[in-house]
């Protein structure tokens, strides 16, 4: 049930152009940035009523977070501190109706000024947050590992330590 789509300006602009290439796929959907290796299944659930992000809960992070009050989302930076601070993983769950929401408005921000330079999550979390009622879902450090280099690759699998 895996559909690979091309993003002809892979090269030229930020990860908000695959997500207009895929704006149509989002409802009951989960996104999945390209560099995590996932060793809790159970973070993968056939459905969610409510459209979430995955986070480590954190007393501090210099790392992309969001803040949630309630369990829902209301602000996603760079950095942060405190007891509502969650680091975020780059999971995310989209029910129908936000996935919807967000077909277009992807689209409305990635037509605006300098908007091939946004990143897609910044849509419902900061440009047309108004349209949306995220919540943040717990995961733990060792849910998810984060591959940013061929080093990091080669520690965890040794098939390309050659």
């Amino acid at each position: 049930m895996i559909k690979f789509l091309e993003n002809p300006l892979y090269n030229e602009a930020n990860n908000i152009s695959s997500a207009m290439v895929a704006r149509y796929m989002l409802s009951n959907a989960y996104v999945f940035e390209g560099d995590l290796l996932i060793s809790n299944p159970k973070l993968v659930k056939p459905y969610h009523y409510t459209s979430n992000f995955l986070g480590i809960k954190k007393d501090y992070t210099d790392d992309w977070c969001i803040t949630a009050r309630d369990g829902v989302i209301v602000e996603e930076k760079v950095g942060g501190s405190g007891s509502d601070c969650w680091q975020m993983v780059g999971i995310s769950y989209w029910n129908e109706a936000d996935g919807h929401k967000l077909s277009q408005d992807i689209k409305d921000v990635y037509e605006s000024p300098g908007g091939k330079e946004r990143y897609w999550e910044q849509v419902p979390l900061v440009y047309k947050k108004e349209h949306y009622s995220v919540e943040v879902r717990s995961c733990c450090e060792e849910d998810i590992v984060e591959i940013d280099t061929f080093r990091e690759l080669k520690a965890i699998d040794k098939t390309y330590d050659v």
